[in-house]
């Protein structure tokens, strides 16, 4: 199984992007307790050392190659994170998790949803994207980028919270929706 390195970082469309790490907490304690982007994500405590202990369980995860978190940086601020998981299949993964600070262009938000999918497909050699824990219905806009993306509903769950959406992506479908909005976007 491929693996990233600890220290990865990653630089496209003028964004700069690598790995969380516990400095991060304080940010990401921010954006998932920020009621106008994180009411469709699960409760976060706004305790930054509890982010802190997440970050630590889950760099064991990361050195297993089996779950990866980033961060992106637009002129070295940080405006969103993102994440990869579900890798304990070699050929699959899931990217969730994304989190975009408000106020960003269009094209910032955009290349913080496509790193993590390119990283997965060509750093990490993965050939399907799926979606099982799904997006809630009411989650429109993000229902809406997903299919933008190439993602496909493959069916429907229900929990307390209400029904989810599930959805899965081959590479192929990514590469083309990446190509359309990379030039509807002017993203280089």
């Amino acid at each position: 199984m491929l693996k990233l390195a600890s220290d990865f970082s990653y630089d496209k469309y003028g964004v700069h992007t690598r790995l969380v790490n516990e400095d991060d907490a304080a940010f990401i304690v921010k954006l998932r307790t920020n009621e106008r982007v994180g009411n469709f994500i699960h409760a976060t405590s706004p305790d930054v050392e509890k982010q802190k202990e997440w970050i630590r369980a889950y760099k064991q995860r990361e050195d297993e190659g089996l779950e990866y978190y980033f961060i992106f940086f637009k002129n070295d601020v940080p405006f969103a994170v993102n994440r990869l998981y579900h890798m304990e299949d070699p050929t699959r993964f899931t990217s969730g998790s994304w989190i975009v600070e408000p106020g960003y262009p269009t094209e910032d938000v955009v290349a913080s949803s496509l790193i993590p999918r390119i990283i997965a497909f060509e750093q990490l050699g993965r050939e399907m994207e799926f979606g099982v824990e799904g997006c809630h219905e009411d989650n429109k806009k993000v229902i809406k980028f997903n299919l933008m993306v190439g993602m496909h509903i493959k069916g429907t769950r229900t929990e307390e919270g209400g029904l989810f959406y599930t959805f899965d992506m081959p590479k192929e479908d990514f590469y083309k929706a990446k190509t359309k909005l990379e030039k509807l976007l002017n993203l280089k």
